[in-house]
């Protein structure tokens, strides 16, 4: 090395090293730049059986305790889904996309396990995964009953039934099948 640049490169190496933040302080720089949420502003599960609340065991989020949004009640689907008999076991994945839509992330969806049949449902803009505002003008409402209780996948015992309709559609049925 160079006499000429060893000193002023040590120099130089030694500020940066005295400049260097410990872990403590940078997890106490992210704590407090960590923005906080009000508790207006969570949404909290709904509970089965209350306007907008989920079926058993769903994921889907309600409004907030005693506030239904009329415009998500208006937009949600019921029906019912059948399966073939002896069917059971497993976790029911109800999904709603826009029509046509082959993949991406659904609408909305609800997670049931070990459902019994038949099975009446309630699905809509509260069981979304992401905020979206309103349904398109037509959806795909599909049920499928997974032996593996994976989403993911798709086994040969899986079975499935979907139907078009139109955002709060009434009396879909769905029945489950190969």
């Amino acid at each position: 090395m160079r006499k000429d640049i060893g000193i002023p490169l040590l120099l130089v190496i030694g500020v940066a090293c005295s400049q260097r933040v410990s872990t403590e302080e940078e997890f106490a720089r992210s704590e407090r730049d960590r923005p906080v949420v009000s508790a207006e502003g969570v949404r909290l599960p709904t509970p089965v059986g209350t306007p907008g609340g989920g079926m058993p065991g769903s994921a889907g989020m309600g409004a907030p305790a005693g506030e239904v949004d009329a415009d998500d009640e208006a937009q949600t689907i019921r029906g019912t889904i059948a399966a073939p008999s002896g069917a059971g076991g497993g976790v029911l994945f109800l999904f709603v996309r826009a029509a046509g839509a082959t993949g991406g992330p659904p609408l909305a969806v609800q997670r049931i396990p070990s459902p019994s049949f038949p099975l009446s449902f309630a699905i809509g803009p509260a069981d979304a995964m992401m905020a979206g505002g309103p349904f398109p003008d037509r959806v795909t409402v599909e049920a499928r009953l997974d032996a593996d209780g994976n989403a993911m996948t798709e086994g040969p015992d899986d079975v499935s039934a979907r139907a078009e309709v139109a955002p709060g559609a009434s009396g879909v049925e769905l029945t489950l099948g190969p």
